[in-house]
């Protein structure tokens, strides 16, 4: 059995549901369009916008309660400078201090947001990277700028940063619609990820999905592609425990317990498995199973035929009238006719052959067995026994 053959079929069967689905694009740098427009100097950093200092109607009355108020435009040049001067610690605090003395910081936060575009254009995207990390720092429940600073990370090749941004900005959504924005951004930020790292490099795959688990543990499809990764290493019990976690899911469910299945089957490709033995003078003796009937079997390796005693094939419903042919058979009692017969399935353990043939002879007298585990059912494997442990150890043949 070509154990190559098998975990390629597997995995095309895993491929059609479950790995990630056409070549999405790259995430934009483009600003989100809630972003206010302002034109930015690629070359000195300077801001044109159209703040404008809030001005009471005619014979209104004062106001009650205080009134943000707008920046001026000193301050707005002492922003402008600073920024230029790239000493963002300092624009934080400045802004800090506008903040405190009641100014509508939003327009500032959009210079600032251009500032950081300004600095991409002139190829300075770590500058922007760094102006964008201290703002968010600031303003904790950013969105826009979390957006931003994603697509510089991805410019970058640095996608765990871009993953977490990401992931991090799922907690400062205020609208569905800013959800399925982010799931599509990290959607495409996987694939992104998955492109860098390429297919051959199996540990490095299986770090990023082990990371978007922890980052959204609940989005089940990640721990299928985790698993899926996990067998291809070899790591049959770790993808176990990743399927257990989802196999009752209503969305994955199916594909998981479909895929605990195939790992069952691989593993006994790929693993020698024992199976119990009862020694009998210097044989041995086994359970086996033929068709649904359970029997105890002599093992004998010199026996090209498995052969079973008369009463054992009347229990199993055979008569001579369904035998194929007949047949010489060598035993302990010397040469003796033997009718031949063709089994559906003979089972040891968790192994089984099917379509087996099988030899039936009247009078068998074999201590405490119904026949003789013979060459046919042992040569579907790689065997040996154990004697001192009293195992009989198969393993499907590659």
């Amino acid at each position: 059995m070509n154990k190559g053959l098998i975990v390629s079929v597997f995995f095309v069967g895993i491929a059609t549901g479950w790995l990630l689905r056409g070549n999405g694009d790259l995430l934009s740098l483009q600003t989100p369009s809630t972003l206010m427009p302002i034109q930015a100097n690629g070359t000195t950093g300077n801001v044109n916008t159209n703040v404008a200092l809030a001005s009471p109607p005619p014979h209104a009355a004062a106001p009650k309660e205080k009134i943000e108020e707008s920046p001026n435009n000193q301050n707005l040049n002492e922003l402008k400078n600073l920024l230029r001067m790239s000493k963002y610690d300092a624009v934080i605090a400045w802004l800090t201090v506008q903040e405190q003395a009641g100014v509508d910081v939003e327009g500032l936060r959009q210079i600032i947001m251009a500032h950081a575009r300004t600095r991409v254009q002139q190829k300075n995207v770590v500058s922007a990277i760094r102006l964008l990390e201290l703002l968010i720092n600031h303003l904790p429940q950013a969105f826009d700028e979390r957006i931003q600073l994603a697509a510089l990370y991805q410019q970058e090749q640095q996608f765990y940063a871009q993953l977490t941004t990401l992931f991090n900005a799922l907690a400062v959504t205020t609208s569905n619609l800013q959800v399925t924005q982010l799931d599509h951004l990290i959607e495409q930020a996987v694939k992104f990820a998955k492109a860098n790292i390429g297919e051959t490099d199996i540990n490095a795959n299986i770090k990023l999905y082990e990371f978007l688990i922890h980052q959204r543990a609940a989005h089940t499809s990640y721990y299928i592609e985790l698993s899926a990764l996990l067998i291809k290493a070899s790591r049959l019990d770790a993808a176990i425990m990743q399927l257990n976690v989802v196999q009752h899911d209503p969305f994955v469910g199916d594909v998981a317990q479909q895929m605990l299945i195939e790992i069952e089957r691989l593993k006994l490709l790929t693993l020698e498995t024992p199976v119990a033995l009862e020694r009998k003078g210097n044989h041995f003796i086994v359970d086996a199973m033929l068709n649904d009937y359970e029997l105890r079997l002599m093992i004998d390796t010199g026996a090209s035929l498995t052969v079973l005693s008369n009463s054992v094939a009347r229990a199993l419903g055979l008569h001579e009238s369904n035998a194929l042919q007949r047949l010489l058979v060598n035993t302990a009692n010397g040469s003796t006719e033997a009718l031949l017969y063709r089994l559906e399935t003979m089972t040891i353990g968790e192994f089984n052959v099917s379509s087996i043939d099988i030899a039936v002879v009247a009078n068998l007298e074999i201590n405490g067995a119904s026949g003789l585990l013979g060459m046919n059912f042992l040569q579907n494997f790689e065997f040996r026994i154990d004697q001192k442990n009293e195992q009989l150890f198969l393993k499907y043949r590659e």
